[in-house]
C-alpha cells in the first residue's frame, strides 16, 4: 500500500506538464506488455502477473492534449487463494488523455489519466467487474526509424466495485500509422507566361581593382591600391587604417589608434638629480598622462627605460639605473597600472644622448624613458 500510495503522489504531480507539438503521424499503434502489482483485496494467489494489451492512439494537432488512447489487456490465466480449481482472466480496457513533456530531441517523459472497465472472467469473493480509473506517468525515446519508439509507464489502477489498488508497469513499441499533410493539397492551374526579352548586363571594373562592379563595395579605390575580394583596400590588423597608410601595421587588436595607424604615445622622460631615483613632483602630469594611455588601451604595455651619466663606477650606475626604473614603474602601479603591463630595464651609462663632459649633458643622461609595445 505504502508503493501504491508514493505512486500515486507522484503520478498526480507532474501527469499535467507542459509538452512538446504531437508527433508526425495521425495516429499511433502500440503493442506492450505488462505487469500488474495487486493488493490483498483481490484474493489471487499470485500478486505480481502478467499481460499483455494493445492501445490505439490518436495525435491531436492544437490541442493542449497530445493523445487520446484506447487501449485493451489481457491478464495471464490466475490462480486465487485457498482454492484447487479456482482461477480467471482479467480483461481491461481504458480510454485516456496523453500529454506529453520533450526532455531531449528524441526523449520525452508523458503523463496519462483515464477510465475504462475490468472483466472477470470467475469472480470470486470480492474479486469483481468493476469499473478504473487510471493514472500515471512514462517516458518515450523516439528511434531514428520510421517514427517508432520504446515507451514504458508506471500507473495507478483504482478499481470501484472491489476497491482494489494496483501498480501497473508497461514497456511498449510505438509504431506510427497514417502521416499527416501539413499543407492543403488544391488543384493547380498551370499559368502560362509570356516570354520576357532578357537584355544582356554588361559587368564592369571602373576603378580596375579587378573587382567586378557589381561585387565593388569599394568603388573608388585608387589606382595601383592592392584590396580584397569585396575591392577594398587590405587592413590586415584591423585597426581601421589601411596598409597603404598605416605606419603601425602590427597594432595589437582592439587598441585606438591614430591616423597614422598608431598609438598616440606620450615621451615620459623623467630627469633626476644627480645619485637620485627620487621621481620629482613636477613629473607626475606625466605618468598620469602616461597612465591614461595605458587604463584606456588595455591591451597594450610598456618598458621603462632608466639611465645615467658617466660618474661613478659602471657597477653603480648600473644599480642606480635600476632602481630608477623600479621607481617610476612603482609610480604607475599606484595609478591602477598592473605589474604584468609593465617591464624595467636599467641601462646604466651605456646609452648616453649628450656629452658627459658638461653638467647640461649629464642631466639629459640622467633620466627616464617610457615605451608602448603595440
Amino acid at each position: 500500500m505504502k508503493k501504491i500510495l508514493l505512486t500515486s503522489a507522484l503520478c498526480a504531480s507532474i501527469m499535467f506538464a507542459q509538452s512538446a507539438p504531437s508527433s508526425n503521424y495521425s495516429y499511433e499503434v502500440t503493442p506492450f506488455a505488462a505487469g500488474i502489482l495487486s493488493d490483498s483485496q483481490s484474493n489471487l494467489a499470485n500478486d505480481n502477473y502478467a499481460n499483455a494489451g494493445i492501445s490505439l492512439a490518436k495525435n491531436l494537432k492544437e490541442s493542449f492534449l497530445d493523445q487520446v488512447e484506447l487501449a485493451i489487456m489481457r491478464s495471464d490465466s490466475l490462480n486465487y487463494k485457498g482454492t484447487t480449481n479456482g482461477n480467471t482472466n482479467i480483461n481491461r480496457v481504458f480510454l485516456n488523455a496523453v500529454k506529453k513533456l520533450p526532455l531531449t530531441e528524441k526523449l520525452a517523459a508523458y503523463g496519462l489519466v483515464g477510465a475504462g472497465y475490468q472483466d472477470v472472467t470467475q469472480e470470486i469473493k470480492d474479486h469483481d467487474d468493476s469499473a478504473l480509473v487510471n493514472y500515471g506517468v512514462g517516458l518515450r525515446y523516439d528511434l531514428p526509424y520510421y517514427g517508432v519508439a520504446v515507451k514504458g509507464d508506471v500507473r495507478h489502477l483504482f478499481g470501484f466495485n472491489d476497491k482494489s489498488n494496483d501498480v501497473m508497469y508497461t514497456l511498449g513499441l510505438a509504431m506510427p500509422l497514417g502521416k499527416k499533410y501539413s499543407e492543403n493539397i488544391a488543384a493547380k492551374v498551370p499559368v502560362i507566361e509570356e516570354p520576357v526579352a532578357v537584355v544582356p548586363v554588361v559587368d564592369g571594373d571602373d576603378d580596375n581593382d579587378g573587382v567586378l562592379n557589381s561585387k565593388d563595395l569599394c568603388p573608388d579605390s585608387l589606382p595601383g591600391a592592392v584590396v580584397n575580394e569585396n575591392g577594398c583596400e587590405i587592413d590586415d590588423d584591423n585597426d581601421g587604417i589601411v596598409n597603404r597608410l598605416d605606419k603601425c601595421p602590427n597594432t595589437s587588436p582592439d587598441v585606438q589608434v591614430n591616423e597614422d595607424g598608431c598609438v598616440a604615445t606620450i615621451n615620459l622622460n623623467i630627469k633626476f638629480d644627480t645619485m637620485s631615483d627620487k621621481i620629482k613632483s613636477r613629473y607626475n602630469s606625466k605618468l598620469q598622462e602616461f597612465a591614461n594611455l595605458l587604463n584606456e588601451n588595455t591591451n597594450l604595455k610598456a618598458t621603462i627605460e632608466a639611465h645615467t651619466d658617466s660618474r661613478g663606477s659602471e657597477s653603480y650606475n648600473q644599480r642606480l639605473s635600476e632602481k630608477r626604473a623600479a621607481s617610476t614603474v612603482r609610480s604607475l602601479e599606484k595609478l591602477n597600472i598592473l605589474p604584468s603591463r609593465l617591464q624595467s630595464i636599467g641601462y646604466g651609462e651605456t646609452q648616453p644622448i649628450a656629452t658627459n663632459d658638461t653638467a647640461e649633458g649629464r642631466a639629459e643622461n640622467r633620466r627616464v624613458t617610457g615605451l608602448i609595445n603595440q
